[in-house]
């Protein structure tokens, strides 16, 4: 299997390296100003994935603004990866299906 076509990795296996790449990649404006507070508090993708507002007002993320727009992408990023493991147990049962 290709780089291109692996599936993407779990977000709660992700390194805090990897929670960095995200930062910069869907939060460029707010990288330069909080990837060293990420840093400090090694959070890595299991952790991101669980931040709250509060939590990330104290990581020293003041700015209810940035906060926001951090945790916003943080809820969105939340989301896809719960939508990724529901597609993972899906496509691995095998004939059953499950009805809830």
């Amino acid at each position: 299997m290709t780089r291109a076509s692996a599936p993407p990795r779990l977000v709660y296996r992700w390194s805090v390296t990897d929670v960095q790449k995200w930062l910069r990649r869907h939060l460029s404006d707010y990288h330069s100003l909080y990837s060293e507070r990420f840093l400090q508090h090694d959070i890595a993708g299991a952790a991101l994935v669980r931040l709250s507002r509060p939590q990330l007002q104290n990581m020293g993320i003041a700015d209810p603004k940035h906060r926001e727009d951090i945790y916003r992408e943080i809820a969105k990023l939340r989301l896809k990866s719960d939508l990724l493991e529901i597609r993972n147990v899906y496509t691995n049962v095998k004939g059953d299906a499950v009805l809830v």
